[in-house]
């Protein structure tokens, strides 16, 4: 399990730095370049942000604290991982994509003291964020259903 977590988790931080660089070296900070619309409707754009701080930009210039967060989370869930706490393939495959969108996003606080963003939703107000987000966000909500689930095995079984 350690060596799939360790390969995705490559391919996920590569992946992930390799579209930051694409944006920062094709786009200037505050410009956009639309992808996908519909007709007139704009579904989303790449828009070239950086942020100083976490979601919604909280702790804004606390950029010492974020990575000292941002470290020892993924420390603890890694712990996790290499200790076989969790043995589901679906659980390590979801730890291990949370841990590499804190470590994608830890490279750029370390490298740029910001964050580079870029995926903009057009038809509501939303911040914009990255693809190491996407991979915190889907990771997280794959690892609670893949709790849940077990969980809801785990009480049938014992009814059994």
């Amino acid at each position: 399990m350690i060596a799939l977590s360790v390969v995705i988790l490559i391919v996920l931080v590569g992946v992930d730095q390799i579209i930051k660089l694409a944006v920062v070296n094709n786009i200037l900070v505050g410009g956009t370049a639309y992808s996908l619309s519909l007709g007139d409707f704009d579904v989303f754009s790449i828009t070239h942000i950086r942020n100083k701080g976490a979601a919604w930009s909280i702790l804004e210039g606390k950029t010492f604290l974020l990575i000292a967060i941002a470290a020892v989370a993924v420390l603890v869930v890694f712990y996790f991982i290499v200790k076989g706490k969790v043995k589901s393939v679906i659980g390590v495959i979801s730890l291990t994509a949370m841990i590499s969108g804190g470590i994608g996003n830890m490279i750029d606080r370390i490298r740029l003291n910001e964050v580079v963003d870029y995926i903009r939703v057009d038809f509501f107000d939303f911040p914009v964020f990255n693809f190491a987000d996407i991979c915190v966000v889907l990771g997280a909500i794959c690892f609670c259903t893949w709790l849940i689930v077990d969980d809801v095995k785990t009480r049938k079984q014992k009814r059994l």
